[in-house]
């Protein structure tokens, strides 16, 4: 598993790298950490230097700071005995997304983990404007650390679910290799009154993880955010998944203003999946 962690230095992106350094460890894999930089207009417009000088000198600099925080992260690893995990370290100048996307392309990444909070974050929501720019426009799942998140290892899963076709081709993907991790994966349903499926569908539909670690958590009730933040508690769910099309429940399950009822849920990890990735699955 090659996963790609982007940071911008700050405390969030270092618990991202950590909660990574982790899964590599005990499921194995190596980690990209990429960094990117912008030129600045500003100073290139009141430079008295050339504009190509004045865009190498930023380069250098950016360089040199990236030297010093790589020796940091590397050093953060190793306190934290995770020194034996494979760490590369890219430094890319322009927009974050597209380095991610170019990356990931390049490098064949299967994962990215980002921290939901730090120099792009908003004040009153975890969910930062640049991870949710890049759950929005790169294929391969993406895994969001929040900052208060620590890794405690992974036995139970929530996968929200409507019980579409698509839903259940990635869920066959995966429970193999929950079965040899021993993780539950529990399939969190809404009903709010109106089932897009008959009975005979979604019993069918269940009928295909009978062998499998697979549980059904049926909620009814037209508040599916807070039915949903109900079964994380109960079930004690060390990360929740779901399909990006359900854009609702990304935006509000991590929103700050609901303040501190919900300071536990800033713990739990959020991991999506694009669209255009459930397709190939299929």
């Amino acid at each position: 598993m090659k996963i790609l962690v982007p940071t911008d230095y700050s405390e969030t992106a270092d618990n991202a790298l950590l909660y990574a350094l982790n899964l590599c460890k005990m499921y194995g894999g190596e980690i990209l950490v990429l960094h990117s930089y912008k030129l600045s207009i500003h100073a290139l417009k009141n430079s008295t230097n050339t504009l190509e000088t004045a865009e190498l000198d930023r380069t250098l600099d950016a360089f040199e700071h990236f030297k010093k925080k790589v020796v940091k992260m590397r050093l953060l690893a190793e306190n934290n005995d995770l020194r034996d995990v494979d760490m590369k370290f890219i430094l890319e100048q322009g927009e974050l997304v597209q380095n991610v996307q170019d990356v990931i392309s390049k490098e064949a990444i299967d994962l990215v983990v980002m921290g939901t909070t730090g120099k792009s974050g908003f004040d009153n929501k975890i969910f930062g404007s640049i991870t949710s720019a890049v759950i929005k426009n790169v294929t391969v799942p993406v895994l969001s650390i929040p900052h208060l998140c620590k890794f405690e290892g992974i036995d139970a899963v929530g996968f929200t679910t409507l019980y579409d076709v698509e839903e259940a081709a990635l869920l066959k993907n995966f429970t193999p290799l929950a079965k040899e991790h021993q993780i539950d994966i529990y399939c969190i349903h809404v009903n709010k009154g109106k089932q897009n499926k008959s009975d005979e569908e979604i019993e069918l539909w269940k009928s295909v993880f009978q062998k499998e670690p697979v549980f059904f958590i049926e909620k009814l009730g037209n508040k599916v955010f807070k039915s949903i933040v109900e079964t994380l508690d109960e079930h004690s769910i060390d990360v929740v998944s779901c399909i990006t099309r359900n854009k609702s429940f990304i935006d509000r399950l991590f929103e700050g203003s609901v303040a501190e009822k919900l300071s536990y849920h800033k713990r739990v990890p959020l991991l999506t999946f694009h669209e255009n990735y459930i397709n190939k699955t299929l």
